[in-house]
């Protein structure tokens, strides 16, 4: 696989984008702006980094639980039940992170044992 070829990553990229740009156009409830934030901006380095370096399950199993965790930021910030309209913009680009990680981590893997398997003879 090519750096910055893999689809699920950039999918992945976009959604940490659409979690940071939500906060323009939601009213932030507590702590909903750090925990978008923070989702936002790992779901971006995570997505760069396995882009930059295709191939690398440990890194995507990373991206997996970053994709977890901001998932379940509404219910850590406690802003899930008070301003729905602030979760479910943390929840579905947390989701679609999750479901693209998901679609990236068999390939990851496969590429990198097939370079490890190769490089061992």
């Amino acid at each position: 696989m090519k750096r910055f070829t893999g689809w699920q990553n950039w999918l992945v990229v976009a959604s940490g984008v659409y979690t940071l740009l939500a906060m323009t156009w939601t009213t932030a409830m507590g702590s909903s702006n750090a925990y978008m934030t923070a989702g936002g901006i790992a779901l971006i380095v995570i997505g760069a980094i396995n882009l930059a370096l295709p191939g690398t399950p440990a890194a995507e199993w990373v991206q997996l639980v970053v994709a977890l965790l901001v998932v379940a930021s509404p219910w850590m910030g406690s802003f899930a039940s008070g301003m729905p309209g602030v979760a479910w913009n943390t929840w579905i680009p947390g989701v679609v992170a999750l479901v693209a990680t998901g679609m990236a981590v068999k390939p990851a893997m496969r590429e990198y044992h097939e370079h490890h398997h190769a490089t061992s003879h």
